[in-house]
């Protein structure tokens, strides 16, 4: 019933067109059969990662697997996700799940939650990896990148994530993603152990652990 109902009230011979109490029973009907098929026709874009809102998101989670509810306490004291953050997480979620596993696949999915986002894997070749993330978090964001629900994870390696804006600082390099003074920018970790002398401890450390403060 691509066509509003006038038009196949139209359709009556004229036995019947001036009848009111046909065309109202038939209007009845057609509204019916009209309802359903807009009804029909909703689902698709109800159920779009990209429309979805409320009770249609919590249907992708069940489906994806991604509770709204988080299992970890957020800074804003809030594990309930709203419907603009719980859209990020749905779509990382998907992600992971589709994901080949393959560091050079990471670009693309970060690009597309995170646009004009930059991601840079290091293997450190010890079950574990630095991750180097740039783009637009909001704090909530943040803590569930930290939680290691953002970025997909291969099974049994260490994630470590360094948040900021890229490049980062560094020595020996001058690309978008290392680069000197005046152009590199210091970074964090998703649990930072900051650089200082005379203590190596989970809060302060030396040369090659622990990272400049922000």
């Amino acid at each position: 019933m691509s066509n509003p109902l006038s038009y196949y009230i139209g359709l009556v011979t004229s036995q019947y067109r001036d009848k009111p109490k046909y065309e109202a029973m038939l209007t009845a009907l057609l509204q019916v059969l009209k309802d359903g098929q807009n009804c029909a026709e909703s689902i698709g874009t109800a159920f779009d990662i990209d429309h979805a809102v409320g009770a249609q998101q919590d249907i992708l989670g069940v489906i994806v697997g991604q509770s709204r509810q988080l299992s970890f306490t957020p800074s804003n004291g809030n594990p309930v996700l709203d419907d603009e953050d719980y859209q990020i997480i749905l779509k990382a979620k998907m992600a992971q799940n589709s994901w080949d596993g393959k560091i050079s696949s990471l670009q693309a999915i970060w690009s597309t939650l995170f646009p004009g986002g930059n991601i840079l894997v290091i293997d450190n070749f010890n079950m574990s990896m630095s991750v180097a993330l740039s783009g637009t978090f909001n704090e909530t964001i943040r803590d569930c990148i930290r939680n290691g629900i953002v970025v997909p994870r291969p099974q049994g390696v260490e994630m470590i994530y360094l948040l900021g804006d890229l490049p980062f600082f560094g020595f020996d390099l001058d690309n978008g993603y290392v680069s000197g003074f005046d152009k590199g920018s210091w970074s964090y970790t998703s649990e930072p152990t900051f650089f200082g002398f005379d203590s190596n401890n989970s809060t302060v450390s030396g040369f090659d652990i622990g990272s400049w403060t922000n």
